[in-house]
């Protein structure tokens, strides 16, 4: 494993190398002092000031509106895949590992998805450990942390005067090797100082128990708790759309005049049209049981499906729920 160091002075001209070989999403604050994962234009400065987006990195992967299909008068035709590199500086851990629970839906087992595919192979993942956690955050709960690794090809560490770049797959190796003009050694002492920031921010954080997860929901399916704790629930959406690992979507051709596309749309398990049927027929028909599928989906059915869950605690639905719907009050008033 690769250990460099890079001076915050040279951040601008890693990231400028990195252009010439595709485009460079990384921190920008913007006229609002918001900081948001944005594709970087030449000489525009990335800032490192923040906690996390508001927004996931999950739309690089996965876009919002995707455009699967076009056709028109019998003829069919399909939109160029992207073919340059795409380099995701800057986020953070939770997310990197979010990654990884999307690869296991889009790219495991017999349901490849072409476009998922090709941007997730064109995709370097630098993630920048976390050393100021918010009060939502519980990372350290569901297997990740703020210096944790998972999903990313360089973790990227802050020090007082630079960064401790840390490679951890062949593409990460390729990144630091093809640099080394910008790169110095990085030595006991700067990986000993990124530990111990390390450590500090794991115990700003309060952990969640979530052990036993799956046991306990399949226990809790009847309990009349969900009738009670969905009570509040708008059924906005914001919780799904802000999440990094959720990822269901509807499929609809749009058609004017013998011309259409068809488009991939995010949608959301807790819109009351997700699950009706053709006849009428609705199996979540209140807030209970579209609540009850949410916290069963990421905290049960994902580890008997796939042997992991689907939360990486990045604290993004207890951040922005306009009603202040809390996750971890939820698992813990039902027993998890």
């Amino acid at each position: 494993m690769t250990e460099k160091r890079i001076s915050h002075t040279d951040l601008p001209r890693l990231l400028a190398r990195l252009q010439e070989r595709g485009a460079v999403h990384a921190p920008v604050e913007d006229d609002t002092g918001d900081v948001a994962l944005t594709e970087l234009s030449p000489d525009e400065l990335v800032s490192l000031e923040y906690r996390n987006f508001r927004l996931s990195p999950k739309s690089l992967l996965l876009p919002q509106n995707q455009v699967l299909l076009r056709f028109k008068d019998g003829k069919e035709e399909e939109p160029a895949l992207p073919d340059r590199e795409v380099f995701v500086f800057g986020v953070r851990p939770c997310d990197a590992r979010a990654m990884l629970s999307l690869d296991k839906v889009f790219l495991d087992g017999d349901q490849n998805d072409p476009y998922y595919a090709r941007a997730r192979g064109k995709m370097v993942v630098i993630a920048l450990a976390c050393t100021r956690p918010m009060s939502s955050c519980f990372c350290t709960s569901v297997g990740g942390g703020p210096g944790d690794g998972a999903g990313a090809d360089v973790l990227a560490l802050e020090l007082d005067a630079d960064l401790l770049l840390r490679a951890l797959s062949p593409r990460g190796e390729e990144l630091l090797s093809s640099v080394p003009d910008l790169l110095s050694e990085a030595g006991p002492s700067a990986v000993k100082e990124a530990e111990e920031r390390i450590r500090a921010a794991e115990e700003q954080i309060t952990p969640v128990k979530v052990d036993g997860s799956a046991q306990r929901l399949r226990d809790a399916y009847d309990s009349p708790l969900w009738a009670t704790v969905s009570r509040k629930c708008l059924g906005c959406g914001t919780c799904s759309f802000l999440c990094p690992t959720c990822h269901c979507f509807d499929i609809t051709d749009e058609v004017r005049n013998g011309t259409g596309r068809r488009v991939r749309t995010w949608d959301c398990c807790a819109y009351p049209l997700f699950t009706l049927h053709g006849s009428g027929h609705n199996p979540r028909p209140t807030p209970k049981e579209r609540w009850r599928q949410r916290i069963m989906h990421k905290f049960r059915y994902a580890i008997e499906n796939s042997d992991g869950l689907l939360c990486v605690g990045c604290g993004r639905c207890i951040r922005s729920c306009p009603v202040s719907m809390d996750l971890r009050a939820v698992l813990k008033e039902i027993g998890v």
